[in-house]
């Protein structure tokens, strides 16, 4: 209970770092850093997710530091794995995705240039959109340096016995819209509380935080971003790696939710390798995440410069009427295999059939029709020549 009370008296729990109450500064955010990997739901069983999610808070409007830092953290499920991982194992999502990426740049323009005529029809598509309330508080978690209590409301009346349960203890007490989202989805509230390293008797005015890992059960890929509205305006590296494609239209919505830049004029949705996840991460998962893995892991990756600018007063999170869930794809969702092989390593003939064989067939379709075609002229010209 002391680790809950403790994390509850920094303040209201609309934010997802959180100072002391007495501190007279505050906090904010300068950069997330996450690696989703995600394993689809299969055989009746429900999805699963591993996160790893790294945040960079720091402290400003005050001379001094506070003695330790709250942090809230939203997952659809109870988490069943807790753990730390190494900086490494960060760094390994967005450089698996930067390698496939430029695999499909190069095998895209390796291929013959070959433009679809705009005199002839196409139907291709663009696929580049009852019970009382009542409070229950669970065993807190020790990992590295951070306590996590796991904290959940339910029932009808959860918003009401939420603010009754802080209320009770002199703490203030929450909007109802905001937590109501959280409620009605039967969220758990993860109160991690931040102390400083032995020998410290305040934070740093920047930190530098482990990742933390966590394991939890959902139907689709999340990213917590809808609990971090007054964080500011701080900047995103989210990597998805799951054992299925992301459906294209809510990538893409995703995508200009959380205002990602583009790193060119095709947007490349659903890179996948064949080569497994790299060792560095591989080692910081669990074996729920890794046990029977896929052919392919599909690797997508959004990068925002910030996606919380203010207007009109409120910062852009606080509009939000839901959080950030992924829909999974199908088959028709993956790249275009005729040119596209990834990481694979395949013999020269299939590669020279992928760069070329698709321009190679519709000019040789097209020479046929031609040929066809004036051969026609030419008999129809003889046989009336003939009957004159």
């Amino acid at each position: 209970m002391k680790y809950l009370l403790l994390i509850l008296l920094a303040g209201p729990l609309n934010a997802c770092c959180m100072a002391p109450r007495d501190y007279a500064g505050d906090v904010d955010q300068a950069k997330q850093k996450v690696v989703v990997v995600h394993r689809a739901p299969s055989d009746g069983g429900p999805g699963y997710q591993e996160m790893l999610i790294q945040v960079q808070p720091y402290f400003k409007d005050a001379d001094t530091n506070p003695d330790y830092l709250a942090w809230v953290i939203t997952v659809p499920n109870t988490p069943a794995r807790y753990d730390l991982a190494e900086e490494t194992a960060l760094k390994v999502g967005p450089e698996l995705h930067e390698r496939l990426y430029q695999l499909a740049r190069q095998q895209w323009a390796d291929r013959t240039q070959f433009e679809w005529p705009d005199w002839l029809p196409s139907n291709l598509e663009d696929r580049v959109a009852g019970k009382a309330g009542g409070v229950e508080e669970m065993p807190a978690v020790h990992v590295g340096p951070y306590t996590i209590t796991p904290v959940r409301a339910t029932g009808a009346e959860a918003v009401t016995s939420l603010n009754e349960y802080l209320d009770q203890r002199g703490l203030p007490q929450e909007d109802p819209a905001h937590l109501q989202y959280f409620i009605d989805n039967d969220f758990t509230f993860l109160c991690v509380h931040v102390t400083p390293p032995t020998g410290q008797a305040t934070l740093g005015r920047s930190l530098h935080l482990p990742p933390l890992v966590l394991g939890f059960e959902t139907a689709k890929p999340y990213y917590p971003g809808k609990f971090s509205s007054r964080q500011g305006n701080f900047a995103l590296d989210l990597t998805i790696i799951s054992d299925s494609t992301l459906q294209g239209p809510s990538y893409s919505a995703a995508s200009r939710r959380l205002q990602a830049v583009e790193p060119g004029y095709v947007r490349l949705v659903n890179l996948y390798t064949l080569k497994g996840i790299p060792g560095d991460l591989a080692a910081a998962l669990g074996d729920r995440v890794l046990e029977g893995a896929p052919s392919k892991w599909y690797v997508n990756r959004i990068q925002s410069p910030g996606f919380n600018a203010t207007e009109d007063g409120k910062p852009a999170i606080s509009i939000w009427e839901d959080d950030v869930f992924f829909t999974l794809g199908t088959v028709e969702d993956e790249i275009p295999g005729f040119w596209y092989y990834a990481d694979d390593d395949i013999p020269f003939y299939e590669k020279w059939m992928r760069e070329h064989a698709m321009a190679f067939m519709v000019i040789a379709g097209i020479l046929l029709f031609s040929t066809l075609f004036i051969k026609t002229r030419i008999n129809r010209r003889r046989l009336l020549k003939d009957k004159a």
